[in-house]
């Protein structure tokens, strides 16, 4: 039985801020959990870690079902026997005027967005709260923070992300476990490319995947200092 030290669950880890966040906690020497829903994916992030001698698990997961995401905080125990960090980045985004948004991308926005941070977080805390220390970073986005047009729900469930960290840190104060929410501007994904349509001139001035990912590495380990609680810009 694995017992490699410390482990990072992550979900939507296998393309994306989530990937690289994966990389960047195994390069840091950390077990990384990859909570991926595309099994090709999912596979394809554990091998690539492997291969460079680092400790994965894929665990395809849904994070908008409770039973696939207990599941997965289940095997990623019995793997490594503890958890240290909890990345909710797993997300979704159909961009469109409300009232012409189908009715099934806005069900889905809700329960991948923001049903999954608080389902995820729900299913860790038990773990995280015996051993009285770790952190869960929600990855929001600049439209948590502000509106735009035509992301009338994203920016709900980003909005719902910022508070349910908020409040979260709050009810864990004294516990030892910690809670963030990352707020990065456009970053230079899939999820991003499709959604907005950039050429590949305009993508040269996004935010990389990598840049999440450190910050969200360095507040794990303590190497960025922010109160439990706060949501912390990635804009370069």
């Amino acid at each position: 039985m694995d017992r490699v030290r410390p482990v990072a669950l992550i979900t939507g880890a296998g393309r994306g801020i989530g990937r690289a966040t994966a990389e960047a906690f195994a390069a840091e020497g950390w077990a990384v959990v990859i909570a991926e829903q595309r099994p090709a994916l999912g596979r394809a992030a554990a091998r690539a870690l492997a291969r460079a001698g680092a400790r994965a698990l894929f665990v395809r997961t849904d994070v908008a079902s409770p039973r696939s995401v207990e599941r997965a905080v289940r095997l990623a125990l019995r793997r490594f026997r503890r958890l240290d960090c909890v990345v909710n980045n797993a997300g979704v985004l159909t961009p469109g005027p409300l009232a012409r948004l189908a009715l099934r991308d806005l069900e889905r926005m809700l329960a991948v967005n923001l049903g999954g941070p608080l389902v995820v977080s729900r299913a860790a805390l038990r773990a995280l709260r015996r051993r009285r220390a770790g952190s869960i970073v929600n990855v929001a986005s600049q439209l948590g923070k502000r509106g735009l047009a035509d992301y009338v729900t994203y920016c709900a469930t980003k909005f719902g992300v910022v508070g349910l960290t908020e409040a979260l840190a709050d009810e864990l104060s004294g516990t030892g476990v910690r809670v963030w929410a990352v707020c990065p501007g456009l970053v230079d994904t899939e999820l991003a490319r499709r959604a907005v349509g950039l050429t590949a001139a305009e993508r040269a001035g996004l935010i990389r995947p990598a840049a999440v990912a450190r910050v969200i590495v360095a507040l794990a380990t303590g190497r960025r200092r922010a109160p439990s609680g706060a949501a912390v810009d990635v804009l370069r």
